[in-house]
């Protein structure tokens, strides 16, 4: 509902928890807080272009990857 650049925050946070997960590092039920921690830190804004979306994507990693040490 929100848009934007949700989807690709949402996206990119469970991609990069999953990863973390998968390398033992964090529990299963760990990533969906991960990516409700993304959302909120990160938020919406409109998609202009394409880069909006990439660059919303890679914040989103940065985020979870700083709150997992890594």
């Amino acid at each position: 509902r929100a848009g934007g650049t949700l989807g690709a925050v949402l996206n990119a946070a469970n991609e990069r928890a999953v990863e973390v997960f998968l390398d033992r590092k964090i529990p299963f039920g760990r990533i969906p807080e991960l990516q409700a921690e993304a959302m909120r830190s990160v938020g919406v804004s409109p998609i202009r272009d394409l880069r909006d979306a990439l660059d919303a994507d890679a914040e989103a990693r940065r985020c979870v990857s700083m709150r997992v040490g890594g």
